[in-house]
């Protein structure tokens, strides 16, 4: 009778740690099982594409600070134009200009030898380069920081205002590129190379 008594006794512990488990289980921190992720959630590491004010950019071996950024809306396609400066050498970074494929990355200078005065042409030769229009828009535009020559268009604004900006992009053969810019009654003429993103590495500033 004694060993009955002793097997229900047994049986009914187990029964009841079994409870207890079940009840510490559900009382887990729901936050447990998500320490297991599939890594999406990790943070993107900034490209050129994103670049930003007070960012420093490596190009060709010598650093650039990015003082002034031009954000570019047109009708939501977007794209950035950085002026970087390391001391009396300024570049103007272009970044997603194209609207379809893969979106070249330019490194630009202001020309100022090449004045426009008027309607872009269909073609501008430059030195013994025939520049051919590609495209052409018309894009909102956000500037930030220090835009160099555009400042008269910041002063007594705030960080960040917008201006309307008038673009034509030329193409040349080879990865010689070219850009006018119309802002108010005034255009401005960038020239360059479009280069790979390998060839400019990103350090986000401050």
């Amino acid at each position: 009778m004694i060993w009955v008594l002793l097997v229900v006794l047994t049986v009914l512990g187990g029964v009841a740690a079994v409870g207890v488990a079940a009840r510490n289980r559900k009382a887990l921190p729901s936050g447990s099982p998500k320490a297991l992720t599939d890594g999406s959630d990790k943070l993107l590491e900034r490209t050129v594409r994103d670049l930003r004010v007070n960012d420093v950019l490596t190009i060709d071996g010598r650093d650039f600070i990015c003082e002034g950024a031009i954000d570019y809306d047109e009708d939501g396609h977007r794209w950035v134009a950085g002026r970087c400066v390391d001391g009396s050498d300024v570049k103007w970074v272009m970044v997603g200009l194209e609207r379809a494929g893969t979106s070249a990355t330019r490194l630009l200078t202001q020309d100022e030898q090449t004045p426009i005065t008027g309607y872009p042409p269909e073609a501008l030769v430059i030195g013994e380069t025939r520049f051919a229009l590609d495209k052409r828009g018309t894009a909102t535009c956000s500037l930030k920081g220090d835009v160099g020559p555009l400042g008269g268009l910041t002063k007594d604004r705030p960080e960040g205002h917008t201006e309307r900006c008038r673009w034509w992009l030329y193409s040349a053969p080879g990865e010689d590129t070219l850009v006018v810019e119309q802002w108010g009654a005034d255009y401005r003429v960038l020239k360059g190379k479009k280069v790979g993103d390998a060839t400019i590495e990103l350090m986000p500033g401050s």
